[in-house]
Order: C-alpha cells, then sequence, then structure tokens
C-alpha cells in the first residue's frame, strides 16, 4: 500500500478542475510527475504543483491512497472516471466528485457540492455530511444515470438523485444510493435503482418510475395519484438479497408510465401486484 498526499496551498479564488487527481493517473509516477499533471484554472492550463504540495510515493493504482486536506469547495471533478484506488477528501469538495467513476473509493470527510458521483459505474463514493443536487444523476441529455455501484451520504441530498438509474439482477448491476435525507424528485426515471433513505423526503419520489426500489424510512408528503397503495409490509426484500424490516406500506407504480399501464386491470381496476416499481414508505 502505497500514499501520496496532497495539501491545498490556499483556496482558489474560481473553480478549479482537477480531474486528473485520480488514482489512475498517479500510479507509478514520481512525485515531479504528480506536480506537473495538468489541471485548469479558467481560461488557463497549470498543474497540480502549482496548487498543492506533493508528497509520498506511488506504486500500482490498486494498493494508492491519495489523500487530499483543505477546503476543496472550489475544486471541481475530483476522482472522475477512476477505476481503482482510494481517494480520502478531508474538507468540502466541490462539484462532480466521483464523476463516472467505475471503481475504488472516494471519502469525503465533510460536505460535496452538485453531481456527486454522476452516473456512477461502480465503486463507492462515501460523504460524511451532506451532497447538493443530482446526486448519481444522469447528465442532461443522457438516457443512463447510475448504473451500478454504491453512493452513502450521511446527511441530506438535494433535488432529482438518482436520475436514469439503471439497474440489471441478472448482469448484476446493482445501483444503490442510501441517504440520511432527501429533496424532491427522489429517483425520477428510475429503471432498476435502489434507494434507501433513513429520514424524510421532498415531494414526488419515484415519479416516471418503471423498476426499481425507493425505501422512505421517515415521512413523504405528496405522494404521487399515479402510484397504487398494495399494503402494509413487514420486511423489504432488495435486489441484492437483503432485507430491510419495519413497518411500511407498500406502493407500486409510476403508472403514469406507459409500460406501467397493463398492470392495472382496465375492467375492475386491480392492480397486478407483479408489477416492477416500488416504494416503501414507514407506516
Amino acid at each position: 500500500m502505497s500514499e501520496i498526499k496532497l495539501k491545498l496551498k490556499k483556496e482558489t479564488e474560481i473553480p478549479l478542475e482537477a480531474e486528473s487527481i485520480t488514482p489512475d493517473n498517479f500510479a507509478g509516477k514520481s512525485i515531479n510527475e504528480i506536480k506537473k499533471l495538468v489541471v485548469y484554472y479558467g481560461r488557463e492550463e497549470l498543474t497540480i504543483g502549482d496548487f498543492f504540495n506533493v508528497t509520498g510515493k506511488s506504486e500500482e493504482k490498486d494498493d494508492l491512497i491519495i489523500s487530499i486536506n483543505g477546503n476543496l469547495s472550489n475544486v471541481k471533478r475530483i476522482g472522475e472516471n477512476m477505476s481503482g484506488g482510494e481517494i480520502i477528501i478531508n474538507g468540502d469538495v466541490g462539484m462532480h466528485v466521483g464523476n463516472q467513476m467505475s471503481g475504488g473509493k472516494i471519502q469525503v470527510n465533510g460536505n460535496a457540492d452538485d453531481w456527486a458521483g454522476a452516473m456512477l459505474k461502480g465503486g463507492e463514493l462515501e460523504i460524511t455530511g451532506d451532497a447538493g443536487n443530482y446526486v448519481g444523476s444522469a447528465y442532461r441529455g443522457f438516457w443512463k444515470g447510475m448504473t451500478n455501484g454504491v453512493i452513502k451520504v450521511k446527511g441530506k441530498i438535494g433535488v432529482e438523485a438518482m436520475l436514469w438509474a439503471s439497474g440489471s439482477v441478472p448482469a448484476k448491476r446493482l445501483p444503490t444510493l442510501i441517504c440520511g435525507s432527501a429533496g424532491s424528485f427522489l429517483g425520477i426515471h428510475n429503471h432498476g435503482g435502489t434507494i434507501i433513505v433513513e429520514g424524510d423526503v421532498d415531494r414526488c419520489a419515484g415519479a416516471d418510475q418503471i423498476k426499481g426500489i425507493i425505501v422512505i424510512k421517515g415521512k413523504a408528503p405528496k405522494i404521487l395519484p399515479s402510484f397504487k397503495k398494495i399494503g402494509e409490509v413487514k420486511e423489504i426484500e432488495l435486489f441484492n438479497g437483503e432485507k430491510i424490516t419495519g413497518k411500511f406500506i407498500e406502493y407500486a407504480g409510476d403508472h403514469s408510465v406507459k409500460k406501467n399501464h397493463s398492470t392495472v386491470s382496465k375492467k375492475t381496476g386491480e392492480l397486478n401486484k407483479s408489477v416492477n416499481g416500488r416504494l416503501y414508505i414507514a407506516a
């Protein structure tokens, strides 16, 4: 196991684009080579060494830890596209942390800005504080968001988290989001993601959901009328086989989506309980 330590020299006045900070890019490089890796500061192409003190030793990617100290709330794209190793951020971090990562782990000991873990393909992103909007979501114009991996946020997340999540049990793609509480439109267009909320959620959770599981252990006002109530349950089985016990009201939907229309009988109005999309709210 090897470690590279970065320490921010001073807080930046405008956002710093630092997608070069990944174990993939640092692996096997000397300290001088790492310092010369490119970052973008406005219209300027500068280097990691211009903004960070760099110490330590780098070896293989999967055995490499990058630890970063300082207020990084104006530093974007740390861990973008990483496929292995570990990044530990001691402080707040800017937008797009862990964007499209496919492996490894990022630990943020602080808060994260918008688009944390956007379109995550694998690995694990853990945030001990709060996170902004669009956690694990698809970028505008894309039809697939998070496809695998785990995002854990101890605090609150913003709006439209896990937008266009796409999972598959046979393919063992199990995109999962666990958070303390969440804003509106959680799990919008969910196509197989698992979302677990320890606290409360704002309005319209699961809008346009076709399949997927959303578990809300707190309150959820303004449930969409296109969700059909099934009844009370005491156990929920997730896609990965794990079970959550408690007292929940189970809903199916979103039945405003055309693919879910056939699950409700036109003659009787009764629900076909085989529908995949599920919303569970604490009773």
